[in-house]
């Protein structure tokens, strides 16, 4: 019997590899000769680098960038042995300065350092990036010059606020290797580059500042999207999903033709998902993710469609009750959660054996025979 099993992360509490590993034991220990295929599944801000490499080989390298505040910190990026570059800003460009004062510097430290290691596929996570500067702090290190009214070099790196002093964008010096690489952005946050629908106009109360704070530095981005409207000809502002990392979506998209896809066309492309439901004969999924963090589609709602499209028995076990009616639609055989609301603070261990025993309760009834 094949049994796909593919878990998502429980809110930070367990990860989807130690949630997938206490799924496949419960397997194991009900069904004899069980054929399990682990997904490794990760979202916009988590995961993303581990997943991958637990599904290719590669390599990791370890660099010193700098983080949101401009501080040096080691940092790790991935080449899988199939080409992929993988970048998780979220491990790396975090800052504890005001947030008009955080730079996105490092992920251009970052990019420009695989490009020089022969990278020609990078993927990037922007999900979970302290930075709100556009991604002007990216572009100076990729090699991006900014000039004031007086053609003095403006230092983008101090972050956002000091974009207002930029009156023109010199992008000669760029590394030439960017143009010729394929990037992707993974997103699963909703959100434009400025105007209400921005990333910080959406999230600014959890960065403790005010709305009138946030529509600064959303002001700030507007103005810097002129400026490449008006000398490069490029519209951003309709770019959906372009507000990612504050901006630098919508940035790497317009310069550089990035695709900027959710979590679960990727994990597609990489576990050709659809095709392993396809084989399975059981398929048993979940995840502990909030409504509020406004993820826009994740993976184990996919995972539901392409259950119900072939016909597969499938086992959801949830942290949450905000997808029972999604996964009732979708006609999902079984769902279980394991709370009626998320506690704020649990253990993974905790959370590992709650998972398993709902997944041994769950095989216990399937292997049931009712005459009803």
């Amino acid at each position: 019997m094949k049994v796909l099993v593919a878990m998502d992360e429980f809110n930070g509490i367990i990860s989807s590899y130690q949630a997938n590993r206490y799924v496949e034991e419960a397997v194991a220990s009900q069904i004899e000769h069980a054929d399990i295929v682990q997904v490794p599944l990760f979202n916009g801000r988590h995961e993303l680098m581990d997943s991958v490499f637990l599904w290719q080989s590669g390599s990791k390298y370890r660099v010193t960038v700098h983080d949101a505040d401009m501080n040096k910190v080691e940092a790790v990026y991935g080449q899988t042995e199939c080409g992929m570059t993988v970048i998780e800003g979220n491990l790396f460009l975090n800052g504890d300065k005001p947030i008009e004062q955080h730079s996105s510097y490092g992920l251009g430290e970052i990019i420009k350092t695989s490009l020089d290691n022969h990278a020609q596929h990078i993927v990037i996570s922007l999900g979970g990036i302290d930075s709100f500067d556009g991604g002007a702090g990216m572009l100076q290190a990729l090699g991006a010059k900014f000039y004031d009214d007086e053609a003095q070099i403006v230092d983008v790196s101090k972050g956002a606020y000091i974009i207002k002093y930029i009156r023109r964008i010199d992008l000669s010096g760029i590394h030439p290797k960017l143009s010729d690489a394929h990037i992707q952005l993974m997103s699963d946050f909703s959100s434009r580059l400025y105007g209400k629908q921005s990333e910080i106009m959406q999230t600014y109360k959890t960065y403790g500042i005010t709305y009138n704070e946030a529509a600064e530095i959303d002001n700030l981005i507007w103005y810097f999207s002129e400026l490449f409207k008006s000398e490069l000809k490029l519209a951003m502002g309709p770019i959906e999903r372009g507000g990612a990392g504050g901006g630098i979506a919508a940035v790497l998209h317009s310069l550089y033709q990035a695709e900027i896809l959710t979590s679960h066309e990727l994990v597609n492309q990489i576990t050709h998902l659809e095709h392993l439901i396809q084989q399975a004969d059981l398929i048993i999924f979940g995840e502990g993710l909030k409504e509020k963090d406004q993820i826009l589609e994740t993976t184990t709602l996919r995972i539901a469609d392409l259950a119900q499209k072939h016909h597969k028995p499938s086992i959801a076990i949830c942290a949450t009750s905000d997808k029972f009616d999604l996964f009732e639609s979708q006609k999902v055989t079984a769902m279980f959660n394991t709370f009626i609301d998320m506690p704020e603070t649990y253990t993974d261990f905790k959370m590992g054996i709650q998972i398993r025993h709902y997944t041994v309760q769950a095989l216990k009834l399937l292997k049931t025979n009712f005459n009803l």
